[in-house]
């Protein structure tokens, strides 16, 4: 169970994201920096301790052709500056594509400032 220390009230500012990004790996060249761009606006707007970020149809239609973007993205994401102050990053990330019925299909990244959570 976690637990929160408080920081000047008994609130941690919280960024919470689902989003089905299939139709940005239609055209990642394009897309992809700009999704990025947008959700990276939000963290710095919003100046969050933790966030969770689900992603749903990662790689799109053709993830097998798709799967390289998504390991930029990731790198992408856990190098940006905007994420710098998080000093734990977890992602749960399924690649394995071999068995469609399987296949997720899922990212999970998970960041927290360290002092903000026991």
């Amino acid at each position: 169970m976690l637990k929160f220390k408080k920081m000047g009230s008994d609130k941690v500012p919280l960024l919470l994201v689902t989003a089905n990004v299939g139709s940005i790996f239609e055209d990642p060249s394009v897309m992809l920096p700009i999704w990025t761009s947008e959700f990276l606006q939000a963290v710095s707007r919003m100046d969050p301790k933790f966030i969770a970020l689900h992603l749903q149809e990662v790689g799109g239609k053709a993830y097998e052709k798709s799967m390289q973007y998504v390991q930029d993205f990731v790198q992408r994401l856990c190098d940006c500056p905007e994420l710098r102050l998080f000093d734990k990053i977890r992602i749960f990330l399924d690649e394995d594509f071999s068995s469609p019925e399987k296949f997720t299909v899922s990212i999970c990244l998970i960041t927290v400032i360290a002092n903000s959570i026991d």
